[in-house]
C-alpha cells in the first residue's frame, strides 16, 4: 500500500511540474481564509513568485500583459522572419545565391520588415497588396506589372505558409488574398516578317563588329536566355565554333550542348581570336549594368533601327520556339533545346497558342494523308534500276510482295 501511495505522489508531482511548465503565469484564488486574496504566479528558470491582488481583473490583466511580453519577444520581426526563411532555402532546399538576393531585395522592397510578423493580419496583408499594386517603381517610374505584383504576392504567401509550418506563425494572413489583374501569357512577340527585319539588321550590325547584336542572334536563333548568352566565355565555344555548351543556368535542365548557326561560325570564331579562354564573349566585363540591363537596351536599339515594335530579350526566345514549332520541330526537341524539364512549361510561357495549334494541325494532316504522300513521292524520284532492285530486296525478306510500281518509274 505504501508502494502506491508513493508512486501516487510522484505521479501527482510530475503532473504539477507538468502543469507548471505549461502554464509558466498563471492565477490562483480566491481563498477560503481571504476571499479578495488572488495570487499571479510567475514560474521561471524552476523558481516561482508570485504578487497578490485584491480582484481578478487586476491580475488578469497583469497575467495577459505578461504573456502579450512573453509572444513578442520570442516573435520575429517582418525581416528576421524573410531571413530565416531565405536561409532554409539555401541550406536545405539547396537555392542559389543569386536567386536569395533579389527575393531579400523584392520582399524587404513592400514588407514592413521591423513590424512583428505576428502582427500582420488578412486586413493588414489585404491593404499591404493593395498599396504595392498602386505604388511606382522607383526604377522604371511605372506601375509594377501585374506579373510581377502576381509574383511578389506569391512570395509572401510563401514566407508565411513556411512560417506557420515551424510554428513561428499561428497562420498565414496572406492565404486569402486574391491576385488582383489579369497576368498577360507570355511576351509581345514579332511576327515572322518583322523577325525577318530585325535578323538581317542584328546580322549586318554583327558583321561590323557590334558584339551585342551577335548576341541577339544567339537568343533568336538557339532559343538562349540573356544570362546564358552573357555568361559564356570562349572555352564554352566547341568543335571549331561548331557547337556550343551551356554547362550551367536557371534551372537543373539548363545544362545543354546547342548546334551553332553555320552563318554565325565565322564571326564567333573572329569574335574568339580577341578573348581569352575565361573572358566572357558577348558581354564585356567592364561594364558596370547588370547583364540583363545591358541586353534590354541593345535589343531595343536593334528593334528600332529595324523599324518593328520594341521588345525585349526574352521575347526573342519565345519567337524561337514558335518559329521551331511551325517549322515541323517536335515538343520535346523544343522543349530541350530551351533548357526546360517537359513542353508544358514551353507552351505555358514561350510558345504561341498559334503555333502550338498549328504545329498539332501539321502533325494531323502529315498522319493522315503526308506520309503517304511523301511515300509516293520518294518512290517516284527512285529510277528504275533502283526500284526493281527494292523491290527484289524486299521480296526476299518476305516484308512486302504487293508492292505497287509507280506507272511514273516504268
Amino acid at each position: 500500500m505504501s508502494q502506491l501511495i508513493k508512486m501516487a505522489k510522484e505521479h501527482k508531482l510530475a503532473a504539477k511540474q507538468d502543469t507548471e511548465k505549461r502554464k509558466p503565469v498563471r492565477v490562483l484564488g480566491p481563498y477560503c481564509d481571504a476571499p479578495t486574496k488572488y495570487r499571479l504566479v510567475i514560474a521561471e528558470d524552476g523558481k516561482k513568485r508570485s504578487v497578490c491582488f485584491k480582484t481578478m481583473e487586476e491580475a488578469e490583466a497583469l497575467k495577459n500583459k505578461l504573456l502579450q511580453h512573453e509572444e513578442q519577444a520570442k516573435a520575429k520581426t517582418v525581416g528576421e522572419l524573410v531571413d530565416l526563411w531565405l536561409s532554409f532555402q539555401d541550406s536545405v532546399r539547396g537555392q542559389k545565391q543569386s536567386t536569395s538576393e533579389y527575393l531579400a531585395l523584392q520582399l524587404k522592397g513592400w514588407l514592413p520588415i521591423r513590424t512583428l510578423a505576428t502582427s500582420i493580419s488578412e486586413a493588414t496583408a489585404r491593404a499591404l497588396y493593395a498599396a504595392l499594386v498602386e505604388q511606382v517603381s522607383p526604377r522604371t517610374k511605372r506601375k509594377r506589372s501585374v506579373t510581377t505584383h502576381h509574383l511578389y504576392l506569391y512570395s509572401a504567401k510563401r514566407v508565411w505558409k513556411w512560417a506557420t509550418e515551424q510554428g513561428l506563425c499561428k497562420s498565414n494572413p496572406w492565404l486569402k488574398v486574391t491576385p488582383i489583374g489579369r497576368k498577360s501569357k507570355g511576351k509581345p512577340q514579332l511576327r515572322i516578317d518583322e523577325a525577318r527585319k530585325l535578323e538581317a539588321v542584328a546580322m549586318q550590325r554583327a558583321k561590323e563588329g557590334d558584339v551585342p547584336a551577335l548576341g541577339t542572334l544567339l537568343m533568336m536563333y538557339l532559343g538562349l536566355r540573356q544570362g546564358e548568352v552573357t555568361a559564356r566565355v570562349a572555352r564554352d565555344i566547341d568543335d571549331d565554333g561548331r557547337v556550343l555548351w551551356v554547362p550551367f543556368g536557371k534551372t537543373h535542365n539548363a545544362r545543354r550542348r546547342l548546334r551553332i548557326p553555320e552563318q554565325l561560325r565565322p564571326l564567333i570564331l573572329r569574335l574568339m581570336a580577341t578573348k581569352r579562354a575565361d573572358e566572357p564573349l558577348f558581354y564585356p566585363a567592364t561594364h558596370k549594368r547588370t547583364w540583363n540591363a545591358y541586353y534590354n537596351v541593345r535589343v531595343r536599339a536593334l528593334c528600332r533601327l529595324a523599324g518593328v515594335p520594341e521588345v525585349v530579350p526574352h521575347s526573342l526566345r519565345g519567337l524561337h520556339a514558335t518559329l521551331a514549332l511551325e517549322g515541323g520541330a517536335t515538343a520535346d526537341a523544343v522543349a530541350k533545346a530551351l533548357g526546360h524539364s517537359s513542353f508544358a512549361m514551353t507552351e505555358q510561357h514561350y510558345a504561341s497558342p498559334s503555333s502550338v495549334s498549328n504545329a498539332r494541325s501539321s502533325r494531323v494532316a502529315q498522319t493522315l494523308g503526308g506520309g503517304e504522300n511523301k511515300f509516293s513521292e520518294l518512290l517516284n524520284s527512285l529510277s528504275e534500276i533502283d526500284l526493281q532492285n527494292l523491290l527484289t530486296e524486299l521480296q526476299a525478306r518476305g516484308e512486302r510482295k504487293d508492292i505497287i510500281v509507280p506507272d511514273c518509274a516504268t
